[in-house]
C-alpha cells in the first residue's frame, strides 16, 4: 500500500530509482497497444531529469521498423514523441511525460528502450483519516534561506539528562486573501514544503506556478518544486518534475537583512502572487522570464550582466506605462498625430526609395521616449534621478558593442549595485508594493523605506 505521506520523503531531496514490474510505451494514438512493453526502471538524480529503461519484450516488428523510420526520416516530434506508463513493485502506478526514446536497431529480436522526460504523475488514493484536501502541495529539495517566524525547540539527552536545547526557525505561515500558505522544512532540513488552500480564482494548476514565480522574485534564486501534489478528498495528484540543477544566481536579493525585512520579504511575495492572481495565467509571466534570465546571467562576465539588466529595466519602464495608458485618449491622440504625419510622408512621390526610409524612421515615433518615461517616474518617486541618469550612461555604451576597460571595471561595478537597485524599485512598482527597498549608496547596499505616487490610480 502506498502512503501519500512517505512520498516526499522517499522521492525529494535525494536519488530516485523506481523498479517498475512492468512498463508500456505508447504512441501519440489512443487505445492503441504499446510499441514497446517489459521490465524496467526510472531513475532520478536530486535535481535535473528523469529517465527510464525498459528491456523490451516485444519483437522488432513492422509497427517498430515504421517508428524507427519516421524517427530518422521525418523529424515530427509529434509523431516521433512516446509517452510511459509504468507500474511499480509497489503497486504504484505512474506515467511519464512526452519523450523520444534512444533505440538500437541492431538488438534484434528485442531492444533495449531508453529515454529522457521532464515529469512523472500519478493519482494515489488516500487512507482513512487524511483530510487533507483542497490544497496544493510544493516539495522543494533545494535549500534556500526564508525568513521563517516559527520556531521548534529541540532537546538533546543522555539518557534522562538533558545535555543541549537549541531553537531553530522551521515554518511560517501567510494570509493571503481568503487561502492561507503554510512554510514547512522537514525535521531533516533537506526539503522544504509549501502548502497553500484553494481560494477564490487561486486553485489548482495556477497554484504551483504562481507560488514559485513569487519564490523566485523574493529569493532571486531559479527555485522549482521537486515534487507537487494536488490534494483532492479522496486522493490526489502527484508529479515529480525536472527541476535545474543549480540554483546559484548572480542577482543580489531584494532583501538580505534576515529578520529585520523578514515582513517586507512576505509583503512582497503576496504582492507578487496577487500580480499574479489578477491576470489569471498559467504559463510564467513576461516579466518573471526576464528576472530568471537576469539570475543566469548574473553568474557571466559583468559587461553581459550590464546589458541584461539595462535591456530588463526598458522591458520594466515600457510595462509599466503599457498598463498606465492603455486605452487613454492622449495616447490615442498621440498616435494619431503620428500617423497623419507618416501619411503626409506617404504622399510625397519624388523618389519611393527616400519615401519608404522615411516612413520606416517615423514609425519609431509609435514609441514614446523611454527617457521622458523614465522623467514621469522619478516625479512619482519610482526611480531616482540617480539611477536614471545611470542607466542612460550605461545602455548606449554596452548597446553599441563597447567593451568594459578593465581600468574603469571599479566604476562598472557600481553601475551594477545602481541597476540593481533600480530593478527592483521597477518590479515593485509593477506590483503595487510599497515597503523596504533594496538601496545602492554608492558604497554599500542597505534597505530603505520605498513610497511612490500613484496619480493614475495604477497598481
Amino acid at each position: 500500500m502506498v502512503f501519500l505521506s512517505n512520498l516526499p520523503e522517499k522521492y525529494v531531496g535525494k536519488q530516485i530509482e523506481i523498479d517498475c514490474v512492468d512498463v508500456e510505451i505508447h504512441r501519440c494514438e489512443d487505445n492503441q497497444p504499446p510499441i514497446f512493453k517489459g521490465p524496467g526502471i526510472i531513475r532520478g538524480d536530486k535535481s535535473g531529469r528523469l529517465s527510464f529503461k525498459v528491456y523490451n519484450q516485444i519483437q522488432v516488428n513492422k509497427e517498430i521498423f515504421a517508428y524507427l523510420r519516421q524517427v530518422r526520416e521525418e523529424n515530427d516530434p509529434r509523431k516521433a514523441n512516446l509517452r510511459l506508463f509504468a507500474e511499480g513493485y509497489d503497486g504504484m502506478k505512474w506515467n511519464g511525460a512526452w519523450s523520444i526514446p534512444v533505440l538500437n536497431i541492431f538488438q534484434s529480436p528485442y531492444m533495449l528502450v531508453e529515454g529522457e522526460f521532464d515529469q512523472l504523475g500519478a493519482r494515489v488514493e488516500k487512507i482513512e483519516g487524511d483530510r487533507t484536501s483542497k490544497s496544493t502541495e510544493l516539495v522543494f529539495s533545494d535549500h534556500f534561506d526564508l525568513p521563517l517566524a516559527g520556531t521548534v525547540k529541540v532537546k538533546s539527552f543522555h539518557g534522562e539528562k538533558v545535555i543541549s536545547t537549541s531553537f531553530w526557525r522551521d515554518h511560517h505561515e501567510v494570509p493571503f486573501d481568503d487561502s492561507l500558505i503554510r512554510f514547512q522544512k522537514s525535521l531533516d532540513e533537506t526539503r522544504l514544503h509549501v502548502t497553500a488552500s484553494d481560494g477564490d480564482r487561486f486553485t489548482p494548476p495556477y497554484v504551483e506556478n504562481w507560488i514559485t514565480e513569487a519564490l523566485i522574485l523574493v529569493t532571486a534564486r531559479i527555485v522549482y518544486p521537486r515534487m507537487i501534489i494536488r490534494h483532492f478528498k479522496r486522493d490526489a495528484l502527484v508529479f515529480i518534475r525536472e527541476t535545474p540543477i543549480s540554483i546559484e544566481s548572480g542577482m543580489l536579493p531584494p532583501f538580505t537583512d534576515g529578520l529585520n525585512t523578514r515582513d517586507s520579504f512576505w509583503k512582497a511575495f503576496c504582492a507578487y502572487l496577487s500580480k499574479c492572481k489578477s491576470v489569471q495565467q498559467f504559463e510564467p509571466l513576461e516579466m518573471t522570464k526576464g528576472f530568471s534570465e537576469l539570475c543566469l546571467a548574473g553568474k557571466g562576465t559583468l559587461q553581459g550582466f550590464l546589458i541584461s539588466l539595462s535591456i530588463y529595466i526598458e522591458f520594466c519602464v515600457n510595462l509599466i506605462f503599457s498598463s498606465l495608458e492603455s486605452g487613454t485618449s492622449e495616447e490615442d491622440y498621440y498616435k494619431k498625430k503620428v500617423e497623419n504625419l507618416v501619411q503626409h510622408v506617404g504622399a510625397w512621390d519624388s523618389d519611393d526609395t527616400i519615401r519608404e526610409r522615411a516612413k520606416g524612421l517615423l514609425s519609431m515615433l509609435y514609441k514614446p521616449s523611454l527617457s521622458k518615461r523614465m522623467d514621469v517616474l522619478v516625479e512619482q518617486g519610482v526611480i531616482t534621478e540617480f539611477q536614471k541618469r545611470t542607466w542612460k550612461k550605461a545602455r548606449p555604451y554596452l548597446a553599441h558593442g563597447n567593451v568594459i576597460d578593465f581600468k574603469k571595471e571599479e566604476e562598472f561595478w557600481h553601475i551594477r549595485n545602481h541597476l540593481i537597485s533600480m530593478v527592483y524599485r521597477l518590479i515593485f512598482r509593477i506590483i503595487g508594493y510599497r515597503g523596504l527597498v533594496l538601496d545602492y549608496d554608492g558604497s554599500k547596499f542597505g534597505h530603505i523605506p520605498y513610497e511612490w505616487n500613484d496619480p493614475q490610480g495604477y497598481g
